[in-house]
């Protein structure tokens, strides 16, 4: 296993000589300060709430790290610092990070299993994978390293072996005694996510040298193409011959008829094409495998090769008097995301992406600046289409199309 010195090597070389490789069920608005001391529940029979308990079993640099998480939903929580202000929210805790002995942090997004869906009961499959987030540093996480897919933990860069995650019932004593506890070790909190715990909805206004948690993290999703459908998209493939482009409306409707988007007779890498597609929802039912069934709900839903991606635009990368680096700032067209397809990489996503922080600089807006998307310093050819921001697939050659993926560590209306 590398050292953290490695990673961090890598994380600069990533990000373009860039960044790195270090590093949703029914809901309520929420309220509350960054530190949670005391809970408050209605009586039994008047509430919804309800409650599970994760286990997850890792390693950490080859010692024993052990998650056991008591998560409580449509849960109303009191906070210390403002005790006459109650709020239900729908899941708590929606992040819950670890400090480690030599100062990284390890966080897990708990799966939503608010449905009373158990291990015991079979409604959480056995293969069930957290989203777990490592950062070099636990007190300044302005960038994270996403464990997105069981091949993250294989690298030979991974600081995680992972062994399992177990969702067993808890009650509300249950919940109330780890609140109590436990929760005060979370190192997330509001501020360091740039949640405006007083009001969620008032987003906090940037400032020079104002830093916030990289918590969204990205990756492109790479498949391989059936025959069929290869041979289908061939005859579109722009003249030049990129290694990377866009399809325009009609290279996506071949792709969906040949792929056999609604049906099952065109396996892509043993699953449907429907099954790759990232899931439209808030609701997190663990991550996808490459083999079906490791999701909640979702048991068909799959992953391909994850390959992580950055962008020039972080809010991060500004530096304290609000300037992007000086080799970002000479680009014509600043990357909007850059992906590395890198065998050491694979499986990760990189969290460079902070939520709504109002007052950005125009240094990072994609509106002011132009923009475009990249595969290992590759333009991504735009003949058919172009695409100066976000962007949901392209093609490899004629051989296989990556999908855009996001993992993030926040609920909209989770809380701490």
């Amino acid at each position: 296993m590398k050292s953290a010195v490695a990673i961090v090597v890598l994380a600069l070389i990533a990000l373009g000589i860039g960044l790195a490789w270090q590093g949703e069920q029914a809901r309520a608005p929420l309220g509350g300060m960054g530190f949670t001391k005391s809970v408050q529940v209605k009586s039994p029979g008047e509430d919804r709430a309800t409650y599970y308990r994760l286990k997850v079993n890792l390693a950490y640099k080859g010692e024993p790290l052990d998650f056991d998480i008591v998560v409580g939903c449509r849960v109303s929580i009191t906070t210390y610092k403002d005790n006459d202000r109650t709020v239900e929210v729908g899941i708590a805790p929606m992040a819950f990070g670890l400090r480690m002995k030599d100062g990284h942090g390890v966080v897990v997004r708990p799966p939503e299993a608010c449905g009373g869906e158990t291990t015991e009961n079979g409604k959480v499959p056995k293969s069930l994978l957290p989203l777990i987030v490592t950062y070099e540093n636990a007190d300044a996480p302005w960038f994270g390293i996403a464990y997105a897919s069981e091949d993250a933990y294989e690298s030979p860069l991974s600081e995680l072996k992972f062994f399992g995650a177990t969702i067993s019932k808890a009650t509300r004593e249950e919940w109330q005694e780890w609140r109590r506890t436990e929760a005060s070790k979370n190192f997330v909190t509001y501020e360091l996510l740039g949640i405006n715990a007083k009001n969620r909805w008032e987003h906090p206004r940037w400032k020079p040298g104002y830093r916030a948690m990289g918590s969204i993290c990205s990756a492109l999703s790479r498949v391989k193409l059936p025959e069929p459908v290869s041979e289908a998209i061939r005859p579109y493939w722009p003249a030049s011959r990129p290694d990377y482009w866009y399809p325009n409306g009609e290279v996506e409707r071949t792709l969906y008829s040949a792929g056999d988007y609604h049906g099952r007779k065109v396996p892509f890498e043993g699953s449907p094409l429907r099954e790759y597609f990232p899931l439209e929802t808030n609701f997190f039912p663990g991550l996808p495998r490459h083999k079906p069934g490791a999701r909640i709900f979702f048991t068909g839903h799959v992953v391909g090769d994850l390959y992580p991606a950055s962008s020039d635009l972080a809010f991060n990368r500004l530096d304290a008097a609000g300037e992007l680096p000086a080799e970002v700032k000479a680009k014509s067209r600043k990357s909007y995301t850059d992906v590395s397809v890198r065998p050491e990489l694979k499986g990760v996503a990189f969290c460079d992406v902070v939520w709504n922080i109002d007052g950005l600089p125009s240094e990072i807006s994609s509106n002011s600046n132009p923009t475009a998307n990249r595969i290992d310093g590759q333009l991504i050819n735009e003949e058919l289409q172009r695409h100066t921001g976000d962007f949901g697939y392209a093609f490899e050659r004629d051989e296989y199309v990556y999908f855009r993926m996001r993992y993030s560590l926040m609920d909209i209306v989770g809380g701490l």
